[in-house]
């Protein structure tokens, strides 16, 4: 008895902790939610051309604020790790929070967006919204964090991009 009940406990945490790895599938399947709200309606299915004109391009990287913010082209070719490194972190939160949270806690040293020209926009919500919410509560069971449900949305963002930067 103990030995099958040791046996079940180590197939449960397994499953649960392989669904809990962040994966762009995992991503897209997020991403892909449909409804007023999703990173669909707002961004479009190959990351522009959504229902939100001012959305961020998510295919094209290189006109993210926070691509502006790390110095752009200049900085990211002067040290690819860290601004890759600092742009993950930045865009996770953002996704995971959205925008108003994000505009008002997401404190770093190198972080700063007046040079950006302006705050990322209250319309983008992230996670947050109905959506991402829903899916979110149907995977919790799995061991889906917000946090690992965010770095999924990231990864599969980077399968949207043109410029080939993630690459």
């Amino acid at each position: 008895m103990r030995k099958s009940s040791f046996i079940a406990t180590l197939f449960v945490f397994s499953t649960s902790a392989f669904a809990a790895t962040p994966t762009a599938g995992m991503g897209k399947g997020l991403y892909t939610q449909t409804g007023a709200n999703s990173c669909l309606y707002c961004h479009g299915v190959d990351g522009s051309g959504g229902n939100v004109k001012s959305a961020a391009k998510l295919n094209q990287p290189s006109t993210w604020k926070i691509y502006k913010i790390l110095g752009g082209k200049a900085a990211a070719e002067k040290n690819k790790a860290d601004f890759l490194a600092k742009m993950k972190e930045a865009t996770i939160h953002l996704i995971e929070r959205g925008a108003i949270i994000h505009n008002a806690a997401f404190k770093k040293p190198w972080f700063d967006l007046s040079k950006a020209g302006s705050s990322y926009d209250a319309q983008m919500l992230g996670i947050s919204g109905a959506p991402s919410k829903s899916w979110l509560k149907k995977f919790a069971s799995k061991g889906v964090t917000p946090t690992i449900a965010s770095e999924s949305v990231y990864l599969h963002v980077q399968t949207l991009d043109k410029e080939k930067f993630f690459k």
